[in-house]
């Protein structure tokens, strides 16, 4: 095969416009819309939340706060089994911890009447100052996480006191005694610009109850057992009850590795 094209197994289908991306494989009538109430604060306490007047609204089913979810944290992160990454996420936190963490979950019966109720929930922030250089975060008086309730399956280093996820020291020889054999010494700090993946598809689910009660959950992520095993640990379900099924993913580059973002 070497210096011959290959024809994509599902090339025809993307040229033709068939359902290859989720959105196209919505095959139930009178499916529901989830739409996230998102923080406009890079760090804050949610002091109130109040939406009854949002659930009023013609067309919404429920709308989920952090008091009405399960408070298991989990990992977003989907890259081993055991997995290294410490479980500091719920589904809905009382503390937002940069601006777009999920604050709401509106249930509405089409995208028109979950927008509407997002713009009447009525929410009081206590806003902290907010860590936004990780160089300085080290030691800060500021504390990203004040809870003891963090998972760290393996001993990285997680210091929630200090703010470190996670440390690591890795040499070879002795760096000191080479110096000295060094006629010029550098030391120098390097930055990069900040980068956003584009996917052809944008991140989004699709789920459903199949006929043995399992949850299905239809979405382009990059690792279907990742998923399975967050998805199921944040709402309190055994995996035998969550199903995944990852259609064209539409491009990845990392970002669809997380789970959250990926799932609701």
């Amino acid at each position: 095969m070497i210096g011959k094209g290959i024809r994509k197994t599902d090339s025809e289908a993307l040229l033709s416009g068939k359902p290859v991306y989720t959105d196209d494989l919505i095959f139930h009538k009178d499916v529901l819309t989830i739409k996230l109430l998102r923080s406009p604060y890079a760090f804050a306490k949610i002091k109130n939340i109040n939406v009854d007047i949002a659930k009023k609204v013609p067309g919404v089913v429920d709308i989920y706060t952090y008091k009405d979810v399960p408070q298991t944290r989990y990992s977003e992160c989907g890259e081993s089994l055991p997995e290294a990454s410490p479980y500091d996420r719920l589904i809905l936190e009382e503390v937002v911890r940069y601006v777009g963490d999920e604050v709401a979950i509106i249930v509405a019966e089409d995208e028109k009447a979950a927008e509407k109720a997002k713009k009447l929930i009525k929410v009081e922030y206590e806003v902290f100052e907010p860590l936004l250089d990780p160089e300085k975060s080290e030691n800060s008086r500021i504390r990203i996480h004040e809870d003891n309730s963090i998972i760290s399956p393996f001993d990285f280093g997680y210091d929630n006191t200090r703010n470190i996820v996670s440390q690591f020291n890795y040499g070879h020889g002795d760096v000191e005694e080479e110096f000295k054999d060094c006629e010029v010494i550098i030391e120098r700090t390097y930055q990069t610009q900040a980068q956003s993946h584009c996917m052809m598809e944008t991140l989004r689910a699709y789920s459903y109850l199949d006929e043995r009660g399992r949850v299905t959950i239809i979405s382009a992520n990059q690792s279907v057992y990742h998923m399975r095993r967050q998805a199921a640990r944040a709402i309190g379900l055994p995996i035998s009850k969550v199903r995944v099924i990852k259609p064209r993913i539409g491009g990845g580059f990392g970002g669809k590795n997380v789970a959250s973002q990926n799932l609701l």
